[in-house]
C-alpha cells in the first residue's frame, strides 16, 4: 500500500515539478472565492443589485483569466493577465450594450450572438499564442454574459465586474506568494545530475549488467528529465538561466546507455585491466564530479590517453574501450551548463508570414459556428433545463484537427461520466452536511489546473464532479436532473464531432506527409552539411523542433487512423524514436568531422581512412533516401567488420582518432536502427511514403 501510494506521489510530481501548476490552482480557488465575496460586498453597497450575480460575474472574470494564463515567469503572467482582462472587459462591454439595446429580447438576442462569439473566438486560433487563448476564453466567458443579463441587462455592472475580477486575479496570482520556477528548475536539474552521477558509478561497479536493471535505470532518469523538460518550458522563451537542457539530458542518456553497454560486453580480463587503470580512474571521478557539478566545476577535461589501444588485448576489448572513452568525452561537455534557449519554432520564415487576416481560422471558425448553432438549435428544440452544457462541451471538444477532436471527444466523455457518477454516489452521504459538500467543490479546484494540460480526463472528471455537487449545493436540484450534466455533454461531444468530420474536416494525412518530407530533408541536410562549417548545436535544436512538431501531429493522425493507440499509449515508443533520431544525425556528423580533421593530420598512420569514412557516409545517406523515396531498406554487408578491422590495422594511431572513428560507427548504426524502427510499424510506415510510393 505504500509503495502504491509512493508511485502516486512520484507521478503527480512528474505532473508538476515544484507544485507549479498546484499552487496555480490554488490561486484559482482564492480567486473564486475572493471574485465571490468582492462581488457581494459591491452589491451591499448598492441597493437592488443582485449580490449572487455580482459575484458570479467577478468570480467568473477572474477565474477566467487566471485558468487562460498559462505558468510562466512573473512578468510573462502579468503581462497575460492585464491582456486577457483587457479582452474580457471589451467583451463583456460589448454584451452590456448589446443586452441594453435589445430590452426584453436581451436573452435571445445574446443567445445568437453567443454563435457569432464563438466562431469569432476560434478564428483567432489561426494567430497562435496569446489570441488563441483569448479565442477559446471568449467564447466561454459569453455565457456569464448571457446568465448575468437574465432577466435583465445589469448594463455597466458587466463590465465593471470584467475589471474587478481581473483585478482579483491579478492580485491573488501575483502578489500572493508563488513557488520559483528558476528554484525548481534548480533543484529539478540537481536531481537530475545526482542521478546521471549514480548511474555512471553503478555502471562503474557492475550494478547495471543486466538488462531489465539498465531499463529500470534509464526508465528513472527518463522520468527527471520529464520533470526538467516541463520546468524549462515553465521558464518561458526568453530565460536567463544557464543549465542542463532537456536537449542536452537526453544526449547524456543516450552517452550513459553506450558506457553501460560497452562495460558489459568487456572481457573479465579487458575489464580487470581498465579497472585498474590509474588513469581511468581520474577520469571517471573527474566525470561524475562535473556531472553533478555542471559548469560551476573548472577544472581542464581529463586525458583518455587510457583508450590507446592495448596489443595485449583482444580487439573486441579495445573496441569497446574506445568506445567509453568516446562516451567520457561526449558525457564531459555535456555536463556543462549551457543558455536555456527554448527550441525554435517550425514553420513560415519572417519572410513568408501572412498577413493577420490570412492566418485567421476560417475553416474552424466556420465548423465552431455550425457546431455552436447546431448545438443551441438542439437545446432549444428538447427544452433541455441546462443547454448550455451542450454548447460549452462544443467548444472544448473542437480543435483544429479531427484527430485532437476526436481524441479530446472520448476524453470530456470519458472524465463526464466518471465525475458524474462519483457526484451523484457521494451527493446521498452528504445530503446533512452541506458545508462539507461546499468545502469539496472548493477543494477541487487545484487539481483541475494539475492535469489540465497533462490529462483532460481527469480534468474533466474533475470538473464534472465540482459543477454537479456545486447546483446540488447551491440550487438543491433533485438527483434525477444531474444526468442531464452527462446526457447533455454526450449530445454536446456528438455534435462537435460530427461537424468535425462532415463540414471540410481537417485531417492530418496529407499534414504528417509533409511534416514528416521536411524532416527527413532537414536530416538529409545535416548529413549534406559541410564538416565544421555548421553550428551542430542550432542544427540539433532545429532537428528536435521539426521532431517535437512531427510527434504532435502524429497524436492526431494516430487517433484517426487507429483510435485505440492514442488512447493505450501503443505508439508512444515509435514517437521517442523519431526523436532520437535527431540526435543520432548531429552526433553522426560531430564525429565524422573529427575522423576527417585526425586523418589529415597524420594521413599516413591512418591511410584509407577517408575511402571506409566514405563507404559508411554512402550507406546511411542510402538508407535515408530509400525512406525518403518509398523504398525498401538497403543492405550493405561488412561494415561493422571493416570497422573492427580497423581498430588492429591502425594501432598506431592516436586515441582520440579511435574513440571518433568507433564513435562514428556506433551512430551511424543507430541512425538506421531509427530508421528501421519506424519503417516497422504501419502508421508510420504510411506517413514516411510519398504520395504515389509503396512501402514495402
Amino acid at each position: 500500500m505504500l509503495q502504491y501510494a509512493s508511485r502516486i506521489g512520484k507521478r503527480l510530481t512528474a505532473y508538476d515539478p515544484g507544485a507549479l501548476r498546484f499552487v496555480r490552482g490554488v490561486h484559482l480557488m482564492l480567486t473564486v472565492l475572493a471574485g465571490a465575496t468582492l462581488g457581494n460586498l459591491i452589491a451591499d453597497l448598492f441597493p437592488g443589485v443582485s449580490g449572487f450575480k455580482l459575484a458570479v460575474l467577478v468570480a467568473a472574470s477572474g477565474a477566467h483569466c487566471l485558468i487562460f494564463t498559462p505558468v510562466a515567469t512573473r512578468k510573462q503572467e502579468i503581462r497575460s493577465i492585464v491582456s486577457l482582462g483587457a479582452i474580457l472587459t471589451t467583451l463583456f462591454g460589448f454584451g452590456a450594450l448589446a443586452g441594453t439595446l435589445a430590452g426584453q429580447s436581451a436573452p435571445s438576442v445574446l443567445q445568437g450572438l453567443w454563435v457569432a462569439v464563438i466562431a469569432l473566438g476560434f478564428s483567432l486560433d489561426g494567430l497562435g499564442g496569446i489570441w488563441q487563448r483569448a479565442g477559446r476564453m471568449m467564447s466561454i466567458s459569453w455565457l456569464f454574459v448571457i446568465m448575468g443579463s437574465l432577466p435583465e441587462s445589469p448594463g455597466l455592472w458587466l463590465p465593471a465586474m470584467a475589471v474587478a475580477g481581473s483585478m482579483t486575479a491579478f492580485v491573488v496570482r501575483i502578489v500572493l506568494w508563488r513557488p520559483s520556477t528558476e528554484a525548481t528548475y534548480r533543484r529539478i536539474e540537481s536531481a537530475n545530475r545526482k542521478a546521471m552521477a549514480a548511474y555512471l558509478e553503478r555502471t562503474d561497479q557492475g550494478g547495471i549488467s543486466d538488462r531489465q536493471t539498465a531499463s529500470e535505470a534509464m526508465k528513472e532518469l527518463s522520468g527527471l528529465r520529464g520533470e526538467l523538460s516541463t520546468c524549462a518550458q515553465l521558464l518561458g522563451p526568453h530565460a536567463s538561466l544557464k543549465g542542463l537542457s532537456p536537449e542536452a539530458a537526453t544526449m547524456i542518456e543516450l552517452a550513459l546507455d553506450v558506457v553501460r553497454d560497452a562495460a558489459t560486453n568487456l572481457s573479465a580480463v579487458g575489464r580487470t585491466r581498465l579497472l585498474e587503470n590509474p588513469a581511468y580512474r581520474g577520469s571517471l571521478r573527474a566525470l561524475q564530479s562535473r556531472l553533478e557539478a555542471g559548469g560551476s566545476l573548472q577544472q581542464p577535461e581529463p586525458e583518455t590517453a587510457w583508450a590507446e589501444p592495448d596489443t595485449e588485448l583482444a580487439a573486441g576489448d579495445r573496441f569497446q574501450i574506445l568506445r567509453i572513452a568516446q562516451a567520457f568525452r561526449r558525457l564531459w561537455l555535456l555536463a556543462g551548463e549551457a543558455d536555456l534557449e527554448p527550441l525554435p519554432q517550425v514553420g513560415a520564415s519572417a519572410g513568408e508570414q501572412k498577413p493577420w487576416w490570412r492566418q485567421l481560422a476560417w475553416r474552424l471558425a466556420l465548423q465552431a459556428g455550425v457546431a455552436a448553432a447546431v448545438g443551441t438549435g438542439i437545446g432549444v428544440a428538447l427544452d433541455l433545463s441546462h443547454a448550455y452544457w451542450v454548447t460549452l462541451t462544443v467548444i472544448i471538444v473542437l480543435t483544429n484537427s479531427l484527430g485532437t477532436t476526436l481524441h479530446k471527444t472520448v476524453q470530456r466523455s470519458v472524465g463526464t461520466a466518471v465525475g458524474v457518477l462519483v457526484a451523484m454516489a457521494v451527493d446521498p452521504l452528504l445530503s446533512a452536511f452541506p458545508d462539507i459538500r461546499v468545502m469539496l467543490v472548493v477543494a477541487a479546484i487545484p487539481p483541475v489546473i494539475v492535469f489540465m494540460d497533462r490529462n483532460y480526463a481527469i480534468a474533466s472528471g474533475v470538473i464534472s464532479f465540482l459543477v454537479v455537487m456545486g447546483l446540488q449545493t447551491l440550487e438543491d436540484l433533485p438527483l434525477v436532473q444531474l444526468w442531464a450534466r452527462l446526457y447533455d455533454t454526450l449530445i454536446g461531444a456528438g455534435v462537435g464531432l460530427g461537424v468535425a468530420w462532415l463540414l471540410l474536416p481537417k485531417r492530418s494525412g496529407e499534414s504528417i506527409r509533409s511534416l514528416m518530407n521536411g524532416y527527413l530533408t532537414a536530416c538529409a541536410d545535416v548529413l549534406d552539411g559541410q564538416d565544421g562549417k555548421s553550428d551542430d548545436l542550432h542544427e540539433f535544436a532545429r532537428l528536435r523542433a521539426a521532431a517535437v512538431q512531427l510527434v504532435a501531429t502524429a497524436d492526431a493522425y494516430r487517433a484517426e487512423q487507429a483510435p485505440w493507440s492514442s488512447f493505450s499509449g501503443a505508439g508512444n515508443k515509435l514517437d521517442i524514436l523519431v526523436i532520437v533520431l535527431a540526435n543520432y544525425v548531429v552526433l553522426y556528423r560531430q564525429a565524422r568531422t573529427a575522423v576527417r580533421a585526425e586523418a589529415a593530420t597524420n594521413p599516413d598512420a591512418v591511410a584509407g581512412v577517408e575511402v571506409l569514412v566514405d563507404r559508411l557516409d554512402k550507406r546511411v545517406r542510402g538508407a535515408l533516401e530509400a525512406v525518403r523515396q518509398g523504398r525498401p531498406q538497403q543492405k550493405s554487408p561488412g561494415l561493422a567488420e571493416d570497422w573492427m578491422e580497423v581498430v588492429s590495422r591502425f594501432s598506431c594511431a592516436n586515441a582520440q582518432l579511435m574513440t571518433d572513428w568507433v564513435a562514428m560507427l556506433y551512430h551511424a548504426r543507430k541512425f538506421i536502427c531509427c530508421l528501421d524502427g519506424l519503417r516497422e510499424d504501419r502508421l508510420w510506415s504510411e506517413a514516411f511514403e510519398p504520395q504515389g510510393a509503396t512501402v514495402s
